[in-house]
């Protein structure tokens, strides 16, 4: 922490001064944490924190007698997700595993829905059921209400609604890990009951998923139906349509269909008859060109229309005459084999013969016979041909009327195939099936007494924290010593034990109390405050009365005396002195009348008996005290001291509410400010310090009083206030464990 010297009133000393703007500490410097804070205040509050326990474990106990037992029903399901297609068609609906999750949220949903509930209360009677609505209402509800023959459909669908309520006030849906199992829960207070509604409750779950189904088949049924009859009737008419216009137009259609019953082509008679008649015109020309070649042939050669023929037959007379005559050579001419073959030969010589007589009429008569016919293929040819042209305009409405007929047709059989489908859709497996059902639970799951004490003591422990954080910040009272650094911004000094003021005296002479080695670390810490060791002239205040500054100033004016240094204690707290009380024997003219101009400096210096300081006490009290500090005498009396005296403390008064402190800050080299701990609040304390700083104060740092027993946890007190001159060995482990 850095520091500034600045030169004193008095002396030309030069003291050190923490700057305000540099007070604040690192929090590497803090001694306590936050946590370690809040300890403390546990360990202050502990039996205010076991009461709190104690009431809340009890009142777990007695709720857990005064509860009504409940009894838990458990049923499992299978619920698996399965794509609800209508027909096999594709494009129906898209595989989407992604969807899981979604699926699942809602079959969730759809069992904690209130029209599930009314399902399972319509099955089960419940509206009808007055003990039901009476083991919700502790015996009362119904009592006087209608019998079931005299309620109206309003009363009996109230009632209903009612039931279903409380039949989902008690149903819990909980999933089986990463699975496809769902327990369905039911709690009430009579464990028949419970299994009864749960085995329900999933039965009618499945019953109403397969309802959907079906509603869901019946509704597209219903859609096809009434389509299919529109397409129906759309295609009869079509079809009575293209019937009529061929009727009207004299066209008749050969029409074949394909596998699909789709017109493969449109044919007419008339086309078909000139497709026959065309193939026959061609055969009867080719005959006609046969016919007059041979005819020209015949005139040319009259033999040549049978020369080809007769040839042949010539032919084969020679190869009959050759094997003829080789037979001759060795058997008879009666042999058998060779009498065959001489029949033969005559054959073969009166075919040619008659062959050879053909005349050329043959071939005139061929040739017109094959003309007459091809002119009369071609005149049958022209009139079909005047026939087509004139049905060809005809054939293109026709063919409009065929192909509306045909798209007509497949749209009926393609709602046809999927009204089939329909038929079958609701009949294949469920997606839901019931693993287990419910049964009769042998004991209540609700109290459970061990459960009922872990929830008390944590709503107590609860209790409790917020009780000590509540406390903590409402309180604010200086606990900690090490506060005094960390949200005060001051160093410090020394830590004063809690002691009777009786014995003050006794335990500052003895050099063995705890009290003596308290203000003897004080006194030195004062000695480091200055490049010359301790200030010449500082003062105590605090920021209320009874904090223990007169006794700190007390106190550090016999321990600076006990060095050899000519030390002046002055009592300036002239509304409420103390100093009187603790120094004995001091009576006389005190600082008042001498502020008034009643008596000299001289007068108002005393040595108490036993003391090694001298003493100026603070004398009657003045209707006017604030002005008489603020005199420019009192400035003159603190100069003219200050020559003669190494150290002046002043007891100066409290800063809140009045002026005083203030103004004789401006006098001193310093201020030493006491706190009273376990009392004195930081808030407060921060005010007085603000006022004191107004000025331009110097404060060196704090001086915390009082210490005992609670402050113990915080590293200070070590047994303070629990017995002081007990023996040498308490005094000795209190002087050790201050020091550690």
């Amino acid at each position: 922490m850095s520091t500034v010297y600045e030169e004193a009133p008095f002396g030309g000393e030069t003291v050190e001064a923490a700057a305000p703007a540099q007070r604040r500490m690192s929090l590497d410097e803090q001694a306590v944490s936050i946590l370690e804070r809040y300890w403390q205040a546990v360990v202050g509050r502990w039996l205010v924190i076991a009461i709190i326990l104690a009431l809340s474990m009890a009142v777990g106990v007695i709720v857990y007698l005064l509860t009504q037992p409940q009894y838990s029903a458990t049923a499992r399901m299978e619920i698996s997700r399965i794509q609800p297609k209508v027909t096999n068609l594709e494009g129906v609906q898209v595989e989407d595993r992604g969807r899981d999750a979604q699926f699942y949220e809602t079959q969730y949903n759809l069992l904690r829905a209130h029209s599930l509930a009314e399902r399972v209360a319509r099955v089960l009677g419940l509206q009808n059921d007055d003990r039901f609505f009476a083991m919700y209402s502790g015996g009362s509800a119904d009592a006087g209400s209608a019998p079931k023959a005299k309620r109206s459909a309003g009363e009996q669908a109230a009632r209903l609604k009612s039931a279903a309520s409380i039949l989902l006030d008690g149903i819990e849906v909980d999933p089986v890990g990463n699975s496809n199992l769902v327990d369905v829960n039911f709690v009430s207070p009579s464990a028949e009951f419970s299994a009864k509604v749960a085995n329900a409750w999933v039965q009618e779950y499945v019953q109403a998923s397969l309802d959907r189904r079906f509603a869901t088949t019946s509704d597209a049924r219903a859609f096809l139906e009434q389509r299919l009859n529109q397409l129906r009737t759309r295609l009869e008419a079509s079809e009575r349509e293209l019937v009529a216009y061929a009727s009207s137009r004299g066209i008749v259609a050969l029409t074949a269909t394909d596998a699909q019953g789709r017109s493969a082509g449109s044919k007419t008679l008339v086309g078909d008859e000139l497709t026959a008649l065309n193939a026959a015109l061609s055969e009867a020309i080719t005959e006609r060109i046969t016919a007059e070649a041979a005819m020209r042939a015949s005139v040319a050669n009259p033999n040549a229309p049978s020369q080809g023929t007769v040839a042949s037959l010539r032919q084969r007379r020679a190869e009959l005459a050759a094997r003829y005559s080789a037979l001759l050579t060795k058997f008879e001419p009666g042999y058998p084999e060779a009498e065959a073959l001489r029949s033969e030969i005559l054959a073969l010589d009166q075919s040619i013969q008659q062959e050879s007589g053909r005349s050329r009429g043959d071939a005139e008569a061929a040739y017109r016979s094959a003309a007459a016919k091809e002119a009369k293929l071609r005149t049958q040819l022209d009139g079909l041909k005047q026939n087509y042209n004139t049905q060809r305009s005809d054939l293109i409405q026709y063919t409009i009327l065929e192909r509306e007929v045909d798209t007509n047709r497949q749209l009926y059989d393609g709602l046809l195939q999927r009204y089939k489908e329909i038929g079958v859709a609701g009949v294949g497996t469920n997606n839901i099936a019931i693993v287990d059902v419910a049964r009769v639970p042998g004991s209540p799951s609700d109290p459970y007494l061990p459960r009922n004490i872990l929830v008390a003591l944590l709503v107590g422990i609860m209790l409790s924290a917020a009780y000590v954080i509540v406390a903590e910040e409402i309180d604010q009272s200086l606990r900690d010593p090490a506060d005094v650094q960390r949200e005060l911004g001051l160093p410090l000094l020394g830590t004063i034990p809690r002691v009777d003021e009786r014995d003050v005296a006794a335990q500052l002479r003895d050099k063995k109390t705890h009290l003596y080695e308290s203000y003897l670390a004080v006194r030195t810490n004062l000695s480091f405050l200055t490049e010359k060791g301790a200030p010449k002239v500082f003062m105590l205040t605090s920021s209320r009365p009874n904090e223990g500054k007169s006794l700190s100033a007390f106190a550090l004016a016999r321990l600076f005396g006990e060095t050899g240094a000519s030390t002046l204690l002055i009592d300036a707290d002239m509304r409420n002195t103390r100093l009187e009380d603790l120094v004995e024997g001091s009576h006389g003219p005190g600082l008042s009348n001498y502020l008034v101009g009643a008596v000299q400096v001289s007068d108002i210096i005393q040595r108490p008996e036993g003391q090694p300081f001298s003493v100026i006490t603070a004398g009657p009290t003045p209707p006017n005290a604030a002005e008489l500090i603020a005199s420019e005498r009192f400035r003159e009396l603190l100069a003219t001291l200050s020559r003669d005296y190494a150290h002046i403390i002043i007891d100066a008064p409290p800063v809140l509410g009045l002026a005083d402190a203030p103004l004789l800050s401006r006098f001193v080299d310093g201020v030493l400010f006491v706190i009273e701990s376990n009392v004195g609040k930081i808030r407060v304390v921060r005010g007085a310090l603000r006022r004191l700083e107004l000025p331009g104060a110097k404060i060196f740092g704090a001086l915390v009083t009082k210490l005992d027993g609670r402050n113990s946890s915080y590293g200070y007190g070590y047994g303070y206030g629990y017995g002081y001159g007990q023996g040498r060995e308490a005094r000795q482990q209190g002087a050790a464990g201050q020091r550690a």
